[in-house]
């Protein structure tokens, strides 16, 4: 996300019907964009593996799963009418095979961590404001995503404007929280998040 403004498509203006399909088509990379995870997301998938009998810590749960991926966020000071785009290292799944997936995807496109799944994987798609916002972008995905295209046929969960804009929201913030603490931090991520290992992939 780029701005604090959340604008609906008209897919999704008067609310959307949705439902997975668990196709795994949104579990892979490979030109379909990056996950991006967040500190809380780190967590809560380090304790969920480790109470299944993992034995990880952030730092090696890190080096295992995830990479430094490029990423931006647009900031304006309060009242300034004036902003700018900065770019910068985020945290993103590692994914593996020549199609990129996920490496939690496992056999029948079933998610091995699907409690403890980052935001962004739970969110999808009333969550993604690059999505709810674009007619350009749902087209896209909806070619993928057999979930989006039932949307067409209102099948699925409804979801209200209202809940759509409370899960774009969210996104919002936990972007911004990342990326005051990288702007405090002289956009350095080892120091924003000091558990990370030096030689995680990039």
């Amino acid at each position: 996300m780029t701005s604090q403004k959340i604008t609906l498509s008209k897919y999704f203006k008067d609310g959307i019907y949705f439902k997975c399909e668990q196709c795994g088509e949104c579990c892979r990379g490979f030109n379909n964009g990056e996950v991006y995870l967040y500190k809380e997301d780190i967590i809560r998938l380090v304790d969920h593996l480790n109470n299944k009998g993992g034995n990880h810590t952030l730092s090696s749960f890190s080096k295992k799963y995830l990479k430094l991926v490029r990423t931006s966020f647009y900031w304006e000071k309060s009242n300034s009418g004036k902003g700018r785009n900065y770019s910068y290292k985020a945290l993103g799944f590692n994914f593996i095979g020549n199609d990129e997936y996920c490496p939690f995807l496992i056999k029948d496109h079933v998610c091995s961590v699907h409690k403890a799944r980052p935001y962004q994987c739970r969110a999808y798609p009333i969550g993604w404001n690059m999505l709810i916002s674009s007619n350009r972008n749902f087209a896209k995905y909806s070619k993928e995503c057999p979930g989006l295209r039932n949307s067409l046929e209102e099948k699925g969960y409804y979801y209200s404007p209202q809940e759509i804009i409370k899960w774009a929201r969210k996104e919002y913030e936990m972007e911004k929280k990342f990326f005051l603490e990288m702007k405090n931090n002289d956009f350095n991520i080892f120091k924003t998040y000091p558990f990370l290992p030096e030689d995680i992939s990039k």
